[in-house]
């Protein structure tokens, strides 16, 4: 079994921010977790005063940790707006620039998963800021329907890695939907890493990891948000994320991205 790293975008900057309720929903989140014991004051704290940060990436520093480990993961970006994503594509396009030069691999964070002519503006407004031919996307929020997939593959994307089970009872295979490869989503750190317990995101993980393998999962498909590569805001989540990079190393687990998976499935 081999796995595969992936990260959304979700944001770049806090002031692409100011019209939407980002942090308002950020401070009652954090401020409940407080109350309940789940996260410090001085966590807290940060979050209240992340809205003053000069970015809210973490692409720098989590390519940076994705290299030390040899891991060649792959960054999705928005193309439009929606659901507290708000940040313009044109400013995408230096990020964009910036993870390939760093040579690792970029797609698109899709908003539009049912109208085909939206679906086709994301796909080609990726193709012209990165310059990328092939490539491929997950959607924001993971929706999609039971035609998404197929406008996929007729707009022409190389895979989709946005089918996510989130009771985790099922772990499926990847497989073929017209000439575009689907990966299904097996971890995604959100719903893996809940009120901020570490220790249990660590077992369910080790136990799904587990099940997948005894089952046969070709690729393992593995979703953090680069966001949380925060010691600051997100201690428990940069822990997790790390914690699964080593787990993965001391399992002999090796890494792959989803256009070099494809490139052997081509051939198998």
């Amino acid at each position: 079994m081999k796995i595969i790293i992936s990260h959304d975008i979700d944001h770049l900057y806090p002031s692409d921010h100011l019209k939407d309720l980002i942090f308002p929903k950020l401070w009652i989140r954090s401020l409940g977790k407080l109350l309940k014991g789940e996260i410090s004051f001085k966590i807290f704290l940060h979050r209240l005063l992340s809205i003053f940060s000069k970015r809210l990436n973490r692409i720098p520093e989590i390519v940076a940790f994705n290299k030390t480990n040899n891991i060649p993961a792959t960054f999705f970006f928005g193309m439009a707006n929606g659901l507290g994503m708000s940040y313009q594509p044109e400013k995408a396009k230096k990020w964009i620039r910036f993870v390939l030069d760093s040579g690792v691999d970029a797609g698109v964070h899709g908003i539009d998963f049912k109208c085909l002519q939206n679906i086709n503006n994301e796909f080609n407004l990726f193709k012209q800021l990165s310059g990328l031919s092939e490539f491929g996307i997950r959607t924001h929020y993971v929706r999609y329907d039971s035609d998404t997939f197929m406008k996929f593959a007729e707009t022409g994307y190389l895979f989709d890695c946005s089918q996510f089970n989130k009771k985790e009872t099922e772990l499926k295979n990847v497989y073929k939907v017209g000439s575009m490869w689907e990966f299904p989503l097996h971890i995604m750190d959100d719903y893996i890493l809940k009120n901020g317990r570490l220790d249990a995101a660590v077992s369910t993980t080790e136990e799904i990891v587990k099940k997948a393998e005894k089952e046969g999962i070709e690729y393992f498909s593995f979703l953090f948000h680069d966001f949380y590569y925060n010691d600051k805001t997100y201690p428990q989540n940069k822990a997790y994320y790390e914690w699964f990079v080593d787990f993965c190393k001391q399992n002999n687990f090796g890494f792959i991205s989803y256009k070099q998976a494809v490139e052997e499935l081509k051939i198998k």
